[in-house]
């Protein structure tokens, strides 16, 4: 059993991580169910079956101090440094072809968000960053970046050199 996947996915899951297969070419991961957890069998099964396939993360694993992982998803370049700012410079950022995954915990029942700003004089609005928070997915490296045909980067520590306690906190306001 060699590739990524088979690789990195049992360093991650002992991690406490749900890992997920990303189907070559893709930022999808195609099994069934993927959205729920896994037991250890179909993980291994999955292993098995998708060994050669990229690496990616189910949003929403618990923490021990009852926080989640969660992924503030920045689409364009123009606001990284602002979330980087907003999120208090924080540690564990993934680089693809434009904008960052900022890497962080959730705090209560926060879900997913689409921040979008309207262009000047009106119009159609674009969504230029999104909370990934509970049953979604972020492509992690070395996975191949579709697009790029380079695997995705790390700027600083991956999510396996820190402690989770290093990510930044989103919480639930109400």
């Amino acid at each position: 059993m060699t590739g990524l996947y088979a690789h990195w996915g049992p360093l991650y899951r002992k991690a406490g991580f749900e890992p997920r297969p990303i189907t070559p070419g893709t930022k999808a991961c195609h099994l069934n169910g993927w959205q729920a957890p896994m037991s250890d069998n179909d993980f291994h099964a999955s292993l098995t079956k998708c060994g050669n396939h990229g690496i990616g993360l189910l949003m929403g694993s618990r923490f021990p101090d009852g926080t989640t992982l969660a992924a503030l998803d920045v689409d364009d370049d123009a606001f990284v440094d602002v979330a980087k700012v907003l999120m208090g410079n924080p540690r564990c950022i993934r680089r693809g072809k434009r904008g960052v995954i900022i890497f962080c915990r959730v705090q209560g029942e926060v879900g997913n968000l689409e921040f979008r700003l309207a262009r000047l004089g009106g119009g159609k609005t674009a969504k230029h960053c999104e909370l990934l928070a509970s049953k979604k997915l972020a492509v992690i490296p070395p996975t191949i970046h579709p697009d790029l045909g380079s695997p995705y980067q790390w700027q600083g520590p991956s999510l396996l050199e820190i402690h989770f306690e290093d990510l930044p906190i989103i919480k639930d306001q109400s």
